[in-house]
């Protein structure tokens, strides 16, 4: 490597780390200022809490100081007249009848008519062939 080159990355280098070296800085600078900047808005939000909570308390306090004013009485009321007893069902006597005798009614099939029926002719389809054939 040739020494310009070699001066030119040492050059290189030391800029690099001179930045980081500022932008760590700031960053810890920043960090320091936001710790400082919550924890004084931490505690003005604390203080005025601090300030509504105490005030409740005292109108609290003052309230609890009270006496109460004296409940209503109750009315009188009438006993309630008694119950009746409850009235036990017993369950009525199971009487067994034999059954009712079954009557069996057979009609007779109607019976030929003398004329004969038309029927309708052989369809194609029903014809029964005993090989291969098929008809066209």
């Amino acid at each position: 490597m040739k020494k310009s080159h070699v001066l030119v990355l040492a050059v290189l280098i030391a800029v690099g780390a001179t930045l980081g070296t500022y932008a760590l800085t700031r960053t810890t600078e920043l960090g320091v200022q936001a710790r400082t900047a919550s924890k004084e808005s931490t505690d003005a939000a604390i203080a005025a809490r601090t300030r509504q909570l105490n005030a409740l308390e005292q109108s609290l306090s003052k309230v609890l100081a009270k006496k109460p004013p004296r409940l209503p009485s109750l009315p009188k009321l009438k006993a309630p007249a008694p119950r009746p007893a409850p009235r036990v069902y017993a369950s009525a006597p199971v009487v067994s009848h034999a059954p009712a005798p079954v009557t069996v009614t057979r009609a007779a099939a109607p019976a030929p008519s003398a004329s004969p029926a038309k029927q309708a002719p052989p369809h194609e389809s029903d014809h029964q062939s005993s090989g291969g054939e098929h008809d066209d």
